[in-house]
């Protein structure tokens, strides 16, 4: 046998023998989505697809799939005619996609456009060469050197016209420029939104299989995507203040995962994966001795006005109401679950995508509160006592009033203990004055070392309504800090004073078109050497 046979035949014999079944194929399978279950911060989506894989190992590239997917919530399921060797998230797939219809007609509109601006600029850049031509000519280069005074008038009124022409014609072409401009800016910022992503890297995962022969293979996939959630908002409405409230629940669906959610049932959960699920470990509280004699910061206490900042009420910001037939709601004990019966389509990036989840009929009892001292108005809150029964979350609350729209408040039970007050907006109906009353009040008296002022103050509330109103009408005495101070002959009729807060309450029925009165007084004294440093008064 001759050399140049032997070799080749050597080399083949030194290579081991390998299966064909070793080397993995590779099989794209494109996941449709077939369930979405929402978080209040992230989305568990679902989804499957069938492949087809030959006898041996096989690598299933799963695509079509979320931005951005956490990795440790991938969970692949397949049937018994198969085996999951190994999963794993591939961040760098390049994905073919084809357009939508929609993106497609984007783009068409925005080639459109862009070719009506690419005509403007010509038609501008000859405006403008008109223009100079025009300013730049001087009189006596376009007559004739025997022309007469007649014919200079004439070269006058044809550079005039013309120039003035020009001017209103580059005027109106930039006009039109601007708001193609901004036309387009728009048409490319849709496009960026619905492009998603095509022809780029995407995320896919990919799947190392064995099977025992060929196969159809279904395959079912859920993951966790942190780009999507949802919070709750509120519709509130009242008829007047001796109706029930009418409460409707809804859902404000946000998502940013680059996949379109198209007639997708919706799961709304009221868990929170990224808050974690383990317990805090509480650790020793040790107290210290400050050897430096340096003094330990300590923020000074809140001064007693600061409780008004949360009892004076701010002011705030449909779909019919047949939709709730299509939500069940369930409590499996740890979170609440809103399941939503009719599809839906969600686009890829989107916001502000309201779903109306339930609406309750809820007895309340109505009140006014007011703080004159830093706001005359009367504010009208609904009294809910059975709260703990409604399965409230924190969230925004759109009030409407006797069918118009008042504004927006914030419905949260934290802190709350016995009655959730929701606040109904103010009524000009409830008129409240507060005024210094200077026949009571006095100027500072001297007795000895001392000073002595007594300040005096009248509260005017009016219910110009013919019905009768419960209100609550808060105030203060001062709160001494300071020893050297005292207050004396505090005087509140009809009041509960608390003397750590100085906090005045008055609690009252006020009949249809009555007045009342609510007058308080106290005395300030204090040494006279001290009154230039006295503070609050």
């Amino acid at each position: 046998m001759k050399l140049k046979t032997i070799v080749p035949l050597l080399l083949l014999c030194s290579i081991p023998f390998i299966s064909p079944q070793v080397f993995a194929s590779e099989v794209v399978g494109q996941v449709d989505l077939t369930k979405v279950t929402l978080f209040l911060k992230g989305a568990e989506l679902q989804g499957s697809t069938v492949v087809k894989v030959p006898k041996g190992e096989s690598e299933i590239w799963l695509t079509h799939l979320a931005n951005t997917i956490d990795n440790n919530s991938i969970n692949v399921s397949l049937d018994n005619k198969a085996m999951i060797l190994s999963t794993s998230l591939v961040n760098d797939y390049i994905a073919k996609k084809g357009e939508s219809d929609a993106l497609k007609q984007l783009r068409s509109s925005l080639k459109q456009l862009e070719d009506e601006r690419e005509i403007l600029n010509i038609k501008l850049t000859a405006i403008n060469e008109e223009i100079a031509l025009l300013q730049g000519n001087r009189i006596d280069t376009i007559i004739k050197p025997n022309g007469s005074l007649v014919d200079a008038k004439k070269a006058i009124n044809f550079v005039k016209d013309n120039l003035v022409n020009a001017l209103t014609d580059q005027l109106a072409v930039k006009s039109k420029l601007n708001t193609l401009n901004s036309q387009i800016a728009q048409y490319q910022s849709q496009i960026s939104q619905q492009d998603g992503g095509d022809n780029k890297p995407q995320k896919a995962i990919k799947v190392k299989i064995y099977t025992q022969e060929s196969t159809s293979l279904p395959i079912s996939l859920s993951y966790v995507t942190p780009e999507a959630g949802w919070t709750p908002v509120y519709d509130v409405r009242v008829s007047n203040i001796s109706s029930p409230l009418d409460l409707t629940y809804k859902a404000n669906v946000y998502q940013s995962s680059g996949l379109n959610w198209n007639n997708i049932d919706f799961t709304l959960s009221t868990a929170n994966p990224s808050e974690g699920i383990t317990a805090p470990l509480q650790k020793p509280w040790n107290i210290y001795l400050n050897e430096s004699n340096k003094a330990f910061y300590s923020p000074s206490a809140k001064p007693a006005m600061a409780q008004y900042e949360m009892l004076a009420v701010k002011d705030q910001r449909s779909i019919s109401s047949s939709l709730t037939h299509y939500v069940t709601t369930d409590n499996n004990g740890l979170n609440l679950q809103y399941t939503i019966k009719l599809p839906y389509t969600i686009s890829g990036y989107s916001n502000d995508n309201i779903l109306t989840l339930k609406e309750r009929n809820i007895s309340a009892e109505y009140r006014y509160i007011s703080v004159p001292k830093l706001d005359s108005n009367a504010f009208l809150q609904a009294q809910i006592s059975d709260w703990d029964q409604l399965e409230l979350l924190p969230g925004k609350a759109t009030v409407f009033y006797a069918g118009n729209y008042i504004g927006e408040s914030f419905i949260t039970t934290q802190g709350v203990k016995d009655t959730l007050n929701i606040s109904l907006g103010r009524d000009k109906e409830i008129l409240i004055t507060r005024n210094q009353d200077l026949n009571e009040t006095s100027k500072p008296s001297f007795f000895g070392n001392d000073v002595s002022q007594k300040f005096a103050y009248t509260i005017d509330v009016r219910n110009t309504k013919n019905v009768p109103v419960d209100i609550t009408i808060y105030d203060q005495l001062p709160v001494i800090q300071n020893k050297i101070i005292s207050l004396d002959d505090a005087k509140y009729v009809g009041a509960d004073y608390q003397k750590d807060t100085g906090l005045l309450t008055w609690n009252f029925n006020l009949k249809g078109k009555e007045v009342k009165q609510l007058p308080f007084s106290f005395k300030i004294n204090y040494p006279k050497d001290k009154a230039d440093s006295i503070i609050g008064l």
